[in-house]
């Protein structure tokens, strides 16, 4: 297949989320990833029941969040090392259970949201991550919070 005459992306606008409850979503967006409500595009829920753009601190991730049924895919949010560790003890901080997984050339991390969406936070600076996590083992998926 000769891919040269596919145009190339400039990353990820916003990833498509349904959630049980709008209003709890955001909250929880807020609190433990610092997600805010973008003005600007507030307009487009007419209903209450989304489409409700969200952004991170550094404007470089949005969400848009749908209230209904149906789980999403989620996200995989990228960390460096330094990064990845600290949202490992963030997401503990806030007790939601994190999952390791040692990829051989990756470290993630997954947790789910209020609404049981499944997430990830991986990093490809595999060797400082495994310096701090040596006994999670390659393949495994190991729970670091209860």
């Amino acid at each position: 297949m000769n891919n040269t005459n596919i145009p190339k992306l400039s990353g990820i606008d916003h990833c498509h989320l349904n959630v049980d409850n709008l209003s709890n979503a955001v909250k929880w967006y807020e609190r433990v990833l610092g997600f805010s409500v973008v003005p600007e595009l507030a307009f487009w829920d007419e209903d209450g029941r989304g489409p409700l753009t969200l952004e991170d601190s550094s404007s470089t991730t949005r969400l848009a969040l749908f209230e209904g049924e149906g789980r999403s895919k989620g996200i995989a949010f990228l960390a460096t090392g330094e990064q990845f560790i600290q949202w490992l003890n963030h997401l503990e901080s806030l007790n939601i259970k994190a999952v390791l997984a040692d990829h051989g050339v990756t470290f993630s991390m997954y947790f789910k949201d209020e609404s049981g969406n499944s997430h990830e936070i991986t990093s490809h600076d595999y060797r400082y991550i495994k310096s701090y996590y040596p006994n999670v083992e390659l393949g495994s998926h190991s729970a670091k919070n209860n």
